[in-house]
């Protein structure tokens, strides 16, 4: 059953879910139905169609052979009347030239059979001598009588024994009562029926538009047409005069004209799509041709078509308002509390869904109403305890740094005063009360930049004291960054680290940079000295997993383990980091044999911070906000 639950609408929103569901059961179906009852219901007109025009076609031809038939019967009437009129105006004449009389009686004779048989438009005797008895004196005056004999009628006619002789519809400017009418005619010897003598040729002439008007008669409706051609495709007759004795100028439809089968089809003629339909006249070889518009027989068949379609269009409108109610009803409600659950893995505890049903929906936000409430109790007392464990950690670090410089300025004095250097030891012993009276500042924790320099000040300069033949010192921050606060005690140590396992260790005198200023939303204090460098595997340490990290990483870690030269960092890591949060911290940079930079990354905050590492958190995370 995967096939009917895809993969790619496991993933979709409910809603398009719904919707992609609904509309294939609605629109397949009339889809279906649309294509079948057009396809069935136009089969049906083109089957009956073809058999209609199929009955037509053998009216029509029937209604031509009835013609032909008449004009041949004429013919053989004509033999036996002319044979008695000449017969007995020889016998009543010595002389066989030809009077008035017999010329009266031959052309009444003809004009009688027209009568008789109305389909014959016209016809004419030429007797032995080229005198031409016609029942139209355009006949008797188209041609001298020494040429009328020459001419391929005539000369088609001489050597049959008295049989009836078809010519093929053409126009000509003899034996015709209008050269421009095409005319099929019929032509016959006519002997003595007793003694074989020859007397003349009798010519039948039917004009093609006798045929054509049977199509009227008898054709389709106001858009089919009909035609007959001969085996080489040209039009016999037709109703357009236009195209009469010419080629059927599409390529296509004279190929298929050619063939020599009775059959339809349907296909691109005469530049639309017709219905053609082909009836042999095996007489004379010709084919009935009859051609429907196909798109007037699939009339009804494309307004059903249409009707289904706006059906369907009806339906798909009425499927989108179903599946819009189930949407509001059901979907809408999942999405609103799938948007809350994202809002909540972000962080967002706050919120609260409306609860406006008592179904299995009402339910589910009751129940992660209840759960965020839970959360909320959760963690306020995993921050009453994170809040405890901080103060905790902070007391035992700050209890570890003060006696650790104290340890170390104390030695300093002792062996200044060792040396006998009295002023050393006032400057020295100053010095320490200036340096101490920073570091208690009243209990505060977080001081002013610009304080925390100047306890930086006495403790180089007690250092300086001592340690004269090995470096010097510089310090140069910028003055908009002096107000920003800082924890107490943050340079000391780095300075500390950087004289006694930097420059003490380099073995020449040694320089001691202490810069800073504003880095984008930062602010950046930067200890440098050019001493000794740590060892790539110690720097590897210091950098790995549980160490710092380089300069251009996510964030600073704080230092493992608690001996040698990390410990300064680790504590100064540390407190940035329960103060201020974990993207804050220090950086190293080092290089043996050229030194060590560190990088204190702290927030831009001035003024007086909380004690509370939380309070500090949120201040910092609105002022950052009010820098954006």
């Amino acid at each position: 059953m995967k096939w009917l639950y895809p993969h790619w609408l496991r993933n979709q929103m409910i809603r398009n879910k719904i919707i992609a569901i609904y509309i294939p059961l609605t629109i397949v179906p009339l889809l279906v139905l649309g294509f079948a009852s057009n396809r069935i219901y136009s089969d049906s007109i083109v089957d009956k169609t073809i058999s209609n025009v199929s009955d037509n076609s053998s009216l029509i031809i029937t209604r031509i052979n009835g013609i032909l038939a008449n004009a041949e019967s004429c013919a053989n009437i004509l033999t036996i009347n002319l044979n008695r009129v000449i017969e007995d105006k020889r016998n009543g004449e010595i002389s066989s030239e030809r009077n008035l009389q017999l010329s009266t009686l031959i052309t009444n004779q003809l004009s009688f059979a027209l009568l008789v048989f109305r389909d014959v438009e016209s016809a004419a005797f030429i007797d032995n001598n080229g005198n031409i008895y016609a029942t139209s004196t355009n006949i008797e005056t188209s041609l001298p009588p020494d040429e009328v004999l020459q001419t391929p009628i005539i000369r088609a006619i001489e050597p049959t024994s008295g049989q009836n002789l078809w010519f093929p519809m053409q126009r000509r400017s003899y034996l015709t009562i209008n050269d421009a009418d095409p005319v099929l005619s019929v032509g016959k010897r006519i002997s003595n029926i007793y003694t074989g003598q020859e007397l003349g040729r009798l010519v039948l002439n039917i004009k093609e538009t006798t045929l054509s008007s049977i199509f009227g008669k008898i054709g389709t409706d106001e858009q089919g047409s009909f035609m007959l051609t001969d085996r080489s495709g040209t039009i016999v007759s037709t109703s357009d005069k236009t195209k009469l004795l010419k080629q059927i100028d599409d390529p296509n439809l004279r190929n298929w004209v050619q063939s020599e089968k009775d059959e339809s089809t349907i296909g691109r003629f005469q530049s639309g799509k017709q219905l053609v339909i082909s009836s042999e006249m095996e007489k004379f070889g010709w084919k009935l041709i009859s051609m429907e518009p196909y798109s007037k027989l699939t009339e009804n068949s494309r307004k059903i078509t249409m009707l289904i379609a706006i059906i369907g269009l009806f339906c798909f409108l009425f499927t989108l308002m179903g599946a819009g109610i189930l949407n509001s009803l059901i979907a809408r409600p999942i999405v609103l509390l799938t948007k809350n659950m994202k809002l909540v893995k972000e962080g967002n505890l706050s919120l609260r869904l409306p609860v406006r049903s008592n179904d299995e929906l009402g339910l589910l936000a009751s129940g992660f109403n209840t759960m965020i409430a839970r959360i909320n109790q959760l963690l306020d007392n995993v921050r009453f305890e994170q809040k405890k464990k901080r103060e905790y950690e902070l007391a035992l670090i700050q209890s570890q740094i003060k006696p650790h410089f104290l340890y170390n300025t104390l030695d300093v004095i002792y062996t200044l005063a060792e040396f006998g250097r009295v002023k050393d030891v006032q400057r020295t012993t100053k010095s320490l009360a200036d340096y101490y009276r920073i570091v208690l500042s009243k209990g505060r924790e977080a001081i002013p930049l610009q304080d925390e320099l100047q306890g930086l000040r006495d403790y180089l300069g007690i250092q300086r004291i001592r340690y004269a033949d090995v470096f010097d010192y510089q310090i140069d921050v910028q003055p908009d960054v002096m107000a920003c606060t800082v924890l107490k005690l943050t340079l000391q140590p780095l300075a500390e680290n950087a004289i006694y396992h930097g420059l003490k260790t380099k073995g020449t005198f040694g320089h001691l940079w202490v810069t800073g200023g504003k880095v984008g939303d930062y602010l950046e204090l930067r200890v440098r000295d050019d001493g000794a460098g740590i060892p790539p595997d110690r720097l590897k340490q210091l950098l790995g997993p549980g160490g710092l990290q380089e300069e251009g990483g996510s964030k600073a870690v704080s230092v493992a383990g608690n001996t040698g030269s990390s410990f300064g960092l680790r504590s100064v890591d540390s407190r940035i980091k329960l103060f201020f949060g974990d993207d804050y911290g220090l950086i190293i940079n080092s290089e043996p044999g050229v030194g060590t930079e560190i990088i204190v990354r702290l927030p831009l905050v001035a003024g007086s911070m909380p004690s509370d590492p939380a309070s500090i958190h949120n201040e910092i995370r609105s002022t950052r906000e009010g820098v954006e």
